[in-house]
């Protein structure tokens, strides 16, 4: 055999390791994604919930039961340990997409655009009731990359409008 023929096969043999891994790691992720949704809908099932709509981020999954006004969080997807928690929208007076930058040395906005200095962008909820801040993480410069950004901004406002138009009534006429 030629030592064309043999680096060829030597070539397409490599090419077939690596595409049956990463079909093997499709298939893992595949199936780790439909546990975590599995369980996210035990969850609801366990506070009663029934999702209007759901959404999968890279460190949560989110889901609003808009007749009783709760959103579920399942936090630590990626990394564990799971936790969970509940926000009542009876209970938040604003919700607000919230951006967090990175230090922007002198004349760095030469250099380089605004977003690329973003570290982090959140959905904010503050409460009616003397209760911290909560925070739903939508883009980390350490998980996401910012080509992400553009699609994940437009899915935190959307998620800002919808749960908005939820917050109690007397909040809406005084604002």
């Amino acid at each position: 055999m030629s030592l064309v023929g043999l680096t060829v096969m030597l070539s397409a043999a490599a090419l077939l390791c690596c595409l049956l891994r990463r079909a093997i790691v499709n298939r893992q992720k595949q199936k780790k994604m439909k546990r975590l949704l599995d369980y996210f809908s035990r969850l609801g099932s366990k506070y009663n919930l029934t999702f209007s709509s759901q959404e999968v981020l890279r460190s949560c999954i989110i889901g609003l039961d808009g007749v009783q006004r709760k959103l579920l969080i399942l936090n630590g997807i990626n990394n564990g340990p799971l936790s969970e928690y509940i926000i009542d929208l009876n209970e938040v007076s604003d919700c607000s997409v919230k951006k967090e930058y990175g230090r922007i040395q002198v004349n760095g906005l030469r250099k380089r655009k605004l977003e690329q200095y973003l570290e982090r962008m959140t959905l904010n909820f503050k409460f009616l009731i003397e209760k911290q801040p909560e925070d739903i993480p939508f883009f980390k410069q350490t998980e996401n990359h910012i080509s992400e950004l553009p699609r994940l901004e437009d899915k935190a406002e959307k998620w800002k409008v919808i749960l908005s138009k939820m917050l109690p009534v007397s909040l809406k006429k005084s604002a």
